[in-house]
């Protein structure tokens, strides 16, 4: 009964140091994937923002329009937008475009960015 308790402990801490060891390499070098986007775009930011973010009044394709001049003029930096962009479309694929505005307006406030 005992040499059968021993092994089942030790196949248990062996089976957990794994684990614990991969998990801690996988957050030490994470990296945010919408930073990893370069000026390899195949797509302009506008053209990506108007049709990914299913954009439909003036009104909304004006802050489109004047995100892209912000990133444009450096103000607002492209991985932020890029951010933003995909966590608009994670949140809601079918409308993502108020998500986005929302997020872009709190997150440009919090930096001090006029928008």
């Amino acid at each position: 009964m005992l040499r059968r308790r021993f092994w089942l402990k030790a196949a248990m801490l062996s089976a957990l140091a794994p684990i614990s060891s991969v998990g801690l390499a996988q957050q030490a070098f994470s990296t945010n994937g919408a930073e990893n986007i370069d000026a390899t775009h195949l797509v302009e930011l506008e053209t990506q923002l108007k049709n990914g973010l299913r954009v439909v009044t003036p009104e909304q394709l004006q802050f489109v329009q004047l995100v892209v001049l912000r990133v444009r003029q450096g103000i607002v930096p492209r991985a932020m937008v890029n951010l933003l962009y995909k966590w608009a479309l994670e949140r809601n694929p079918k409308v993502p475009y108020p998500y986005f505005e929302y997020a872009m307006r709190a997150l440009s406030k919090r930096r001090g960015i006029a928008l």
